[in-house]
């Protein structure tokens, strides 16, 4: 009988992974200006003599990480407020101009049945500018592009499904690959910099722009959200974003089993 209700806890516990499917789509992006440059660790940037750029899609947020390098002799000012990334043409600010409210709220009920309370804490804005002394850099992410990409691309792809080496080994994957002529998303980034002298007044101010484009999107099925975070790690030129079905009926028959045990249970309990 021990045996008996072991195997019925195993197989109840397994419900909701029997029931659950979470599908990975994961976005492919290619530089394609002319001035870029291969950076040490195999990422294409913009480089000169003053600045270098980069950026990196494989936040598991879905936010860019950008990487700014100062070359010169001069500290240089990364003005934030005055720099943006642009999606199909659509603008969205590196910062949102949003604050986080962090504190306590207190309420206190009144005569006439209204209320009435007192706020303490503190308002966190965020930074609009960046410093960058001579010869070292600052890396920040920015701007969330998920939403955007699961808006133009979706879930529902049309694609061919081939046995394809994303990664390491060949998995089953659907796939489409796209020319920058007729990818479905093209990106730029803005950035605004200023190189300041020693008073901290701007010398000289610029604007670095870089150009992607959407050169594959992959739908991956099989594969757990630790292995998928293992492998983005590898490849900055990559976005993903997750979307798990069923998990819903899993956990509905996880509860009417678990039920039908303690029920089985009783029963047992009331024949001894």
């Amino acid at each position: 009988m021990q045996n008996y209700l072991k195997k019925c806890l195993a197989f109840i516990f397994m419900l909701p992974f029997l029931f659950s499917c979470t599908t990975h789509y994961i976005s492919q992006w290619q530089n394609y200006d002319k001035e870029n440059v291969l950076a040490d660790d195999g990422n294409l940037m913009m480089k000169n003599d003053t600045i270098g750029v980069s950026h990196a899609f494989n936040s598991t947020d879905g936010t860019v990480l950008v990487r700014i390098e100062n070359y010169s002799q001069n500290p240089m000012l990364i003005n934030l407020t005055k720099s943006a990334l642009t999606i199909n043409g659509k603008t969205f600010g590196y910062v949102d101009g949003k604050s986080t409210v962090r504190g306590w709220l207190d309420t206190f009920g009144s005569a006439d049945g209204g209320q009435f309370g007192s706020f303490g804490g503190e308002i966190a804005g965020k930074t609009n500018t960046l410093f960058v002394p001579p010869h070292s850099y600052v890396e920040g992410s920015f701007a969330n592009i998920q939403p955007e990409v699961r808006k133009i691309v979706g879930d529902g792809f049309q694609g061919n499904r081939v046995d394809y080496p994303l990664f390491d080994t060949p998995a089953s994957t659907t796939l489409s690959f796209y020319e920058d002529t007729n990818s479905p998303m093209k990106l730029s980034s803005f950035i605004n910099y200023s190189l300041i002298d020693e008073d901290n007044r701007p010398i000289s101010t610029k604007v670095v722009n870089q150009n992607f484009y959407m050169s594959g999107f992959f739908e991956v099925k099989n594969m757990g959200n630790m292995e998928l975070n293992r492998n983005l790690l590898t490849r900055e030129d990559l976005g993903s974003y997750s979307i798990s079905r069923g998990h819903g009926a899993g956990v509905v028959l996880f509860l009417a089993g678990l039920v039908g045990l303690v029920v089985v249970l009783a029963d047992l309990v009331d024949e001894e």
